[in-house]
């Protein structure tokens, strides 16, 4: 029975919006223009065109075939695509009082433009207007105060976990900036991992290729018990709410015992009436938004930095060699930024070279507008897509390159001076347009700085050296291989003995006679065109080795086997016993577990399913 009316709900929903589909007229006003665009398929638009994996490679190749602003129907909502800076400034910049809205996503059970829990994905209103206000508060005072130097003090336990277990850089990077996140948002870094579980989950669920409620809003129409997804969605919301309860008590609980140390939560419950939040639930959110959004993004270009030094070693030498001559045996702090153009050129090429969310954060058209003659509707979800931003040959020649000296070197149309300051990843399009700016760009640069030249003052970044089972066997008409050649190789698991291999060998060989001359020439020749075929065909298959990225908004580069050693020992020493007597202090303390057996708080929160 309850089959039944799921699939009458579920034929109902389908036959109404196709009946909306088809009944829709798009009315593109008088002289005017439509953009350009695949055309697509009926009902579904262009989504089958578009990979789930890299999927910002086939809208930057659209762009290159359609032009620099195109547009192109998914599933029912138009999408306009923007490829060059200038247009995104022109339209999201000059005319942010139209284009400054965020679109609904469908996945999020409290609608994410007026629930007031999500600042960077809220529309325009009350709300979002004096979280912005908070927003630009904190941060300001952060920068203040140097962030209280917990980019420095974390880097310290960052460069021991990885001199301990080099294979887990990845985790070790998320957990350095969720570390400092935490920190700043309330003073402690416990919640780390939490932290890291809340972004992940929260990153599902705004992803186009993340939830199932995304692709298929329909079904959030569903009681939870028919939509699995819908009821995962619920947990984390749950979840979520009560984690930010708990750490704004934790502060207020602090600050009642002592002077609490720093954070955004202290600032807020000293001033919560200047802002005139709604309700203290409201600065939970406002403050554990901003921890989210930072453990989402920074680890990215971190990750980046040892993708990059071991593809391009000849800028790992560059920045040894300034990081040696201005800190000699200490390690790096931001107070060093401006000796360190090296460092913040590396560090802004990361950003372009690979940008964290390649597709760019969407912006909401809220009323038709009009751009060197062509219509844009409203309703139209609007994309910067930094993918192609970022590589437009005319501002960053040869863009595909890996090349800090674009900021450094007078001949780029990059460069800029003087490098006591420049260059600077404030400002950079990748944080997004006018009103919808991201305002954590300074507590970006000063965890990039420590994090990043810690790793590079400490250690040196190879790739690994090839494996012998990638050797390859090369034959010619001239030459013979000999028994040894064929033997080694021969895979090395085929058998328990080389002499089991010999004498294989020996039986394959022996079970042909001799070739002439002539099918010898043609055997070669067939041989060179299959290995031609299959180098090409490999070329085609392979993934770029600098390209392998996680599917969701937020685009990381995904764990990859490299040499990662310490340069001096005596820099391991320093290290160790900076750790050892900040631990001793009780800076460094394990991650706290908030849910389950050992916790006080019922089942119903908890982790969900990543």
């Amino acid at each position: 029975m309850a089959l039944t009316n799921l699939l009458i709900i579920l034929s109902v929903l389908c036959v109404l919006t196709l009946w909306k589909r088809l009944t829709r007229k798009d009315k593109i006003p008088r002289g005017l223009k439509k953009l350009p665009g695949p055309k697509g398929y009926p009902i579904l638009g262009s989504v089958p065109d578009v990979p789930e994996k890299n999927s910002w490679m086939k809208f930057a190749e659209w762009g290159k075939e359609y032009g620099p602003i195109y547009q192109c129907n998914l599933a029912g909502t138009n999408h306009v695509w923007i490829c060059e800076d200038h247009i995104a400034r022109d339209l999201l910049s000059k005319k942010g009082a139209i284009y400054s809205d965020r679109p609904h996503i469908p996945a999020l059970i409290d609608d994410n433009r007026d629930s007031g829990k999500y600042l960077p994905l809220m529309t325009k209103n009350e709300l979002w207007t004096r979280q912005r206000k908070f927003a630009n508060h904190i941060m300001k005072s952060s920068e203040n105060v140097k962030f209280n130097n917990y980019p420095e003090l974390e880097s310290i336990r960052m460069c021991s976990e990885l001199m301990e277990d080099p294979s887990n850089y990845n985790h070790h990077l998320e957990s350095y900036i969720a570390r400092v996140t935490s920190r700043l948002a309330w003073g402690h870094s416990e919640a780390s991992d939490e932290l890291k579980q809340r972004a992940r989950e929260l990153l599902i669920g705004v992803s186009p290729t993340g939830s199932l409620l995304n692709k298929l809003p329909f079904l959030m129409k569903l009681p939870d018990w028919l939509s699995p997804a819908k009821a995962w969605e619920r947990k984390r919301m749950r979840t979520e709410q009560r984690f930010f309860e708990i750490m704004q008590g934790q502060v207020r609980a602090d600050i009642a015992r002592t002077p609490g140390k720093f954070s955004w939560m202290q600032m807020f419950l000293e001033s919560k009436d200047h802002f005139n939040f709604a309700h203290s639930l409201e600065g939970a959110f406002a403050v554990g938004m901003h921890g989210i959004a930072g453990a989402l993004t920074i680890a990215a270009p971190m990750q980046t930095f040892c993708l990059a030094m071991c593809h391009y070693p000849q800028y790992l030498d560059m920045l040894h060699e300034e990081l040696d001559r201005v800190c000699g045996d200490r390690m790096p702090t931001n107070e060093d930024k401006p000796n360190l153009p090296v460092l913040r050129a590396i560090i802004k090429e990361c950003i372009r070279w690979r940008p964290a969310v390649p597709t760019g954060i969407p912006h909401y058209l809220v009323q038709d507008d009009v751009y060197e003659g062509y219509h844009i509707p409203a309703g139209s979800v609007i994309h910067p897509l930094e993918w192609s931003i970022s590589r437009e040959e005319a501002i960053y020649p040869e863009p595909e390159l890996f090349n800090p000296m674009r900021y450094l070197d007078p001949k780029y149309p990059t460069f800029k001076g003087p490098l006591t300051q420049f260059p600077s990843i404030i400002g950079m399009s990748q944080f997004g347009y006018g009103r919808r700016t991201c305002q954590g760009m300074t507590v970006t640069e000063s965890d990039l700085i420590a994090g990043i030249g810690s790793i590079a003052w400490l250690f040196d970044i190879r790739k690994n050296a090839r494996p012998k089972s990638m050797r390859k066997i090369m034959m010619n008409e001239k030459a013979t291989i000999s028994m040894e050649e064929l033997v080694t190789g021969l895979s090395e698991h085929s058998s328990d003995s080389e002499e089991d291999d010999e004498e294989h060998v020996r039986d394959v060989i022996g079970a042909f006679p001799p070739p002439t001359a002539e099918e010898r020439r043609e055997s070669f020749w067939k041989q060179q065109l299959e290995i031609q075929e299959k180098q090409q065909q490999r070329k085609k298959q392979e993934l770029n080795p600098t390209m392998d990225f996680s599917t969701l908004l937020i685009a990381k580069p995904l764990p990859f086997k490299f040499e990662l050693t310490v340069r001096d020992q005596s820099r391991r020493a320093l290290v160790e016993t900076l750790f050892g007597e900040k631990k001793a202090e009780g800076e460094f303390v394990d991650a706290r577990v908030y849910w389950g057996e050992k916790s006080t708080q019922p089942s119903s929160f908890g982790w969900v399913k990543v």
